[in-house]
């Protein structure tokens, strides 16, 4: 997969406290759980749930791009609690 970044991102990420790298260790993490989601404004986007190299748990939110296997990187964040407990529960039914 190819990723990029959408201009409007970078607020985001100061926003949310979230920097570049971590964004692109969670999208390359081996153990990184896909879903689909609608925002507020009913775009189709998917997101992305995955831990950076530190443990770090972010949710990064993409659109697809108009190319095969592009993506387009629009926002991340911290994971919340009821995020955090599901992915968690998933990460659980994951081998090794």
């Amino acid at each position: 997969m190819e990723y990029e970044w959408h201009a409007s991102s970078e607020p985001f990420l100061r926003h949310f406290e979230v920097a570049a790298w971590e964004v692109v260790e969670v999208l390359y993490s081996p153990q990184r759980w896909s879903r689909p989601a609608t925002t507020a404004q009913a775009l189709a986007v998917l997101t992305v749930w995955g831990r950076t190299e530190d443990g770090r748990p972010l949710v990064v939110v993409l659109r697809p791009r108009s190319y095969p296997d592009r993506w387009q990187i629009l926002m991340a964040a911290p994971m919340g609690s009821r995020q955090l407990a599901e992915f968690t529960a998933w990460e659980a039914t994951r081998d090794e």
